[in-house]
């Protein structure tokens, strides 16, 4: 018998570049500067990109991804997106987990990313990770109109091999 809810928890699989537009369309609904498809395909086709996708069981549809790329035993996550519908319910921890392990599996010893300063629920989801603020970079990111640029901080985890 399954438990409540475990029926509607997303597939996690490989992200491909089958689904740039949908990535487009996800990452266009949470960041300020969205990106197009063609720039994930061009992302998603380079050798040193990993990525990992969430979908709705039911509907096959895009909950979330995470991208990253790599460069000798690091790597970045250039971004993670998870749709407003599937917030607040484990997916991003779930997502990023999956994340870290296909990238200590990939030969990754370290992790980078960027997050706004005032992004709380993101840094709450990195700090639980694991990750560490090791910099900042300063009015780094284009504000949405109206308000003021914000400050990305740079974090950093290790990563665990696979052995």
């Amino acid at each position: 018998m399954a438990l409540f809810g475990t029926a509607a928890r997303p597939l996690l699989t490989a992200l491909t570049g089958a689904h740039a537009e949908a990535c487009a369309a996800l990452h266009g609904t949470v960041f300020a500067q969205g990106w197009s498809a063609l720039e994930f395909e061009s992302l998603m086709a380079a050798p040193v990109t990993l990525g990992d996708a969430a979908l709705d069981p039911r509907s096959g549809v895009l909950a979330g991804f995470a991208l990253s790329r790599g460069a000798a035993r690091e790597a970045e996550i250039v971004t993670i997106a998870v749709a407003a519908d599937w917030r607040r319910r484990g997916l991003g921890t779930r997502l990023l987990d999956r994340h870290l392990r296909h990238l200590a599996l990939a030969g990754c010893a370290v992790v980078f990313l960027e997050v706004g300063a005032g992004n709380e629920a993101a840094r709450r989801l990195y700090a639980a990770a694991g990750f560490v603020e090791v910099g900042r970079r300063k009015a780094y990111y284009a504000p949405k109109p109206g308000l003021a640029r914000e400050d990305a901080l740079v974090l950093r985890r290790a990563l665990q091999g696979p052995g």
